[in-house]
């Protein structure tokens, strides 16, 4: 604008120096350029106040980008202090519930379903694996009569007494030849009896 009114000034300090034997073509010449710069400030006149409100809402875009960018921040910093809080509060309520273990018993007659099918005591000779070859008996203790059992397979003997088992077989009761036991399978009882043979020899 300054630059505009100093070349201006410059012209017409030309025009009034221009002596009356000068040119007329210089002197319309120079006031065609004086006319020119006239119409060139009224058109930047014009035109500034229009230029002005486009460039506002620019501005306001940014200031409200400015202003809400903070803001997204400070939600996602409470997001992630509420899921911290959560967490924690989670951890907590775990180190305070108390887990007990469950425990099972079994007695009586009936067999444990967690006890395993083989075991120490099942472990040994079968009924059909032995041979009763001796029957001691104190007819005036029952307490102290005594059978002697033999493998088959290893010739080994066993004596026992009644009340005693031999894998799954219990001794319940000694006759002059015989030798009865109970036999547990699966929770079922069933006896099986053994008897000496004809040729063995009944000791009384």
């Amino acid at each position: 604008m300054a630059r505009n009114a100093l070349l201006g000034f410059a012209l017409l300090t030309a025009l009034a120096g221009c002596s009356p034997s000068g040119d007329a073509t210089e002197a319309q010449a120079a006031e065609a350029q004086l006319a020119a710069l006239r119409a060139h400030n009224d058109s930047l006149r014009q035109v500034r106040p229009v230029v002005a409100p486009a460039a506002a809402p620019d501005t306001g875009a940014s200031s409200t980008l400015a202003a809400t960018t903070p803001g997204a921040d400070s939600v996602r910093s409470d997001t992630v202090t509420v899921a911290e809080a959560a967490l924690a509060d989670s951890i907590q309520k775990a180190r305070e519930i108390e887990v007990m273990r469950e425990t099972f018993a079994y007695a009586g007659g009936a067999r444990d379903p967690f006890a395993s099918l083989i075991n120490g005591s099942s472990t040994g000779p079968q009924i059909a694996d032995l041979d009763l070859v001796g029957v001691y008996q104190d007819l005036r203790s029952t307490g102290n009569s005594v059978v002697v059992l033999r493998e088959k397979a290893t010739a080994k003997r066993h004596k026992m007494r009644v009340g005693d088992q031999l894998g799954r077989a219990r001794l319940v009761q000694i006759r002059p030849r015989d030798a009865v036991f109970t036999i547990r399978d699966f929770g079922f009882e069933r006896q099986e009896t053994l008897s000496l043979r004809k040729q063995e020899v009944e000791t009384p």
